[in-house]
Parts: C-alpha cells; sequence; structure tokens
C-alpha cells in the first residue's frame, strides 16, 4: 500500500512541471504558412462544387471516377455512415458518405 501512495506522489509530481519550450525559429528560417486557398497542386476541390450535386445517388465506383478526373481533387474519402474520421480540412480531398454502394452525399474539405 505504501509503494502504491508513493507511485501515486510520483506521478502527481511529474504532472506538476511545465515542459521545456523550444524556441521559435526568426529571421529567415522562419517559414510562411501554408496556403488554405490551394492545394499541392494549385487546384482547389471548390473549383468543382457545383458538380458535386449531380454526383449523389449514383454508385460508388462512378462517383470515384469521376471525382478523380477532376483537376485539383488529389483525395476522395468516402465513408460509411456514423464512420470517424479526422476532422482536419484539405483544400483537395472530396469526401462523402456511401450506403449500400451508392453515395448519398458530397462535400468538398
Amino acid at each position: 500500500m505504501r509503494r502504491l501512495a508513493l507511485l501515486l506522489v510520483g506521478f502527481a509530481a511529474a504532472c506538476a512541471t511545465e515542459p521545456a519550450t523550444a524556441p521559435l525559429p526568426r529571421g529567415d528560417r522562419a517559414l510562411p504558412p501554408p496556403a488554405l486557398s490551394e492545394g499541392p497542386a494549385g487546384g482547389r476541390c471548390a473549383d468543382h462544387a457545383e458538380a458535386l450535386p449531380a454526383l449523389v445517388g449514383r454508385p460508388e465506383a462512378e462517383v470515384r471516377a469521376a471525382l478523380g478526373a477532376m483537376p485539383g481533387i488529389r483525395t476522395i474519402r468516402l465513408l460509411a455512415p456514423n464512420q470517424p474520421a479526422t476532422r482536419d480540412y484539405r483544400v483537395d480531398r472530396a469526401g462523402g458518405v456511401v450506403q449500400g454502394g451508392v453515395v448519398e452525399s458530397l462535400a468538398c474539405g
């Protein structure tokens, strides 16, 4: 019991210390933040936003082929309903929900 108490005190002490932070780069070593308006090749999924609703209701394979042919869309993420996914935004990604082999929704990001 005494060992457990000492172990818990040790863990609490470790949590109470502040971590050391590295200095931020300055001057010419600092890189500018990436532009959110352009993807890696300069294209954006949003350039094709008007065409996405026409693909809803079609088979998954057909939608993947159509999205893959659109310049600016480099990543396609089609998930099942309620399937977990990251919430990061990527301008070159088209994503949507597929149920029963049919695309139910599409969006950029």
